[in-house]
């Protein structure tokens, strides 16, 4: 499903067009997914400074 929907996401930035909300069902596990590797990357302290307080977060977090 990643595969689907980061697409989508990319897309709409790329054209400057408002991405509509996807159903739950999709949205749901690969946000779980892109969630854990981006803790694992950074760390899951950094990636919750970054989810709760933009100025305390590091310059970046990602997951890909």
């Amino acid at each position: 499903m990643t595969g689907i929907i980061t697409p989508i996401a990319s897309t709409s930035s790329a054209i400057r067009a408002a991405p509509s909300d996807l159903p739950d069902p999709a949205f749901d596990p690969v946000l779980v997914l892109l969630a854990r590797l981006a803790a694992r990357r950074h760390g899951q302290v950094a990636l919750l400074r970054a989810l709760a307080r933009a100025e305390r977060a590091p310059a970046a977090i990602n997951a890909i």
